[in-house]
């Protein structure tokens, strides 16, 4: 026997009575029927209501061929007369959030001709899916026109139109929706088969705000939120954006300048620190011994654009430069730059290879990768293929 579905007849319905019909163990929790409920099951792209059955917490709602089905950790007894009382305050924000996704998506729809492909309504957040590529700049004007029909206080329309009226209205489809089809209507904005509760009037919903769109597929994705979801995170990050004025001293309206400021003496301040450190690397390098026409220099933590000025420095004066770079002092493997004006070295990276588990290669003139070994075992290398060129 289908269940009577209570949100349908009046979305406002936060507590009913009701008798338990069946009570089945599926694994860990119990499923719970009830020949009437005001508790909305997951469908529409939003989730399944959630409250109590007496002092019995129902935790998910689910439907099946028009039976809904409450999920509990409980069981109640078949036949026993229960009171029902559904998380109003978390259905009232599915409710605002869903009636602003309507109105976001017929705009969309009325000015782009996208459709919404897409639609899941979260916890704390909502993203719509639409089959075509809009910019954050058209949505938050967008945005605009949504909140304005949303201080008009317009009435959300809920109707059940015969096959023959529906040929006649020009409606937003959704292809889950089966058995007798549900239009909300908000005159105006927008017209869509819906099977969730929505608010009475768009004034309820307060205020939209769309936080983000990304690409998906070959549309867009957009996050937004609305009602006491939007406040909240209002609230939430004008608290951070008060704690930032506190913390660099500036007024609330000044913070993005100032951060600005910092990141631009932040960039100057790190350049002037790079050109310092490349200076000492190279008075370094300056002074590193030549021993048989090759001069070898260990460095530590130093970056790969790094690595190559320092070999470029030991190439001018010596026949071989060499440049062996470890992240700390004690680790075993290297990061190597080798080069030469005069010679090819890509015949060291071979032996570099076969000796110490070397990784890399380049030029004639300059090779570089990574190896394991000490630095004598690297000028035994540098030996051995000096053999190899003068035999």
């Amino acid at each position: 026997m289908e269940t009577i579905q209570l949100y349908k007849q009046d979305a406002y319905n936060k507590t009913f009575k009701a008798t338990v019909l069946q009570c089945e163990k599926e694994k860990d929790y119990y499923q719970i029927t009830l020949d009437q409920t005001a508790f909305f099951p997951e469908g529409g792209g939003q989730y399944g209501d959630r409250g109590f059955l007496d002092n019995v917490i129902v935790f998910d709602t689910q439907i099946k061929e028009g039976v809904v089905y409450h999920k509990t950790k409980e069981p109640i007894e078949e036949g026993r007369e229960v009171i029902g009382k559904i998380d109003w305050e978390r259905r009232y924000c599915f409710m605002q959030n869903h009636s602003a996704e309507h109105m976001m998506s017929g705009f969309v729809h009325r000015h782009y001709g996208y459709q919404n492909v897409g639609f899941h309504l979260g916890e704390e957040e909502m993203t719509l899916d639409f089959d075509g590529i809009l910019t954050m700049e058209q949505l938050l004007t967008l945005e605009k026109e949504v909140n304005e029909a949303i201080w008009e206080n317009k009435e959300v329309i809920v109707s059940y139109p015969t096959k023959e009226e529906l040929e006649t209205i020009d409606y937003r489809s959704k292809k889950e929706i089966e058995g007798d089809m549900r239009i909300v209507t908000i005159d105006g904005v927008d017209c869509c088969a819906c099977c969730a509760p929505h608010v009475q009037k768009t004034g309820e919903i307060g205020f939209a705000k769309v936080i983000s769109v990304q690409k998906n597929k070959t549309g867009v994705r957009v996050t937004m939120i609305a009602g006491r979801w939007a406040l909240q995170d209002y609230g939430k990050k004008q608290e951070e954006v008060h704690e930032i004025s506190k913390m660099l001293s500036a007024k609330v309206g000044e913070v993005a300048k100032t951060v600005a400021k910092l990141k631009e003496e932040k960039e100057k301040l790190e350049y002037e620190l790079v050109a310092l450190r490349l200076q000492m690397i190279q008075q370094k390098a300056e002074k590193t011994p030549i021993v048989d026409g090759i001069a070898c220099m260990e460095t530590e933590g130093l970056s790969g654009k790094e690595v190559r000025e320092v070999c470029n420095c030991l190439m001018e004066k010596a026949e071989i430069g060499v440049v062996l770079n470890r992240k700390e002092k004690d680790e075993e493997e290297f990061q190597y730059s080798i080069g030469s004006k005069e010679q090819d070295v890509r015949q060291i990276s071979i032996l570099l290879k076969e000796q110490l588990n070397g990784r890399g290669g380049g030029q004639p003139k300059m090779i570089q990768g990574t190896a394991v070994g000490t630095k004598a075992q690297v000028e035994k290398v540098l030996m051995d293929w000096r053999e190899q060129r003068d035999e």
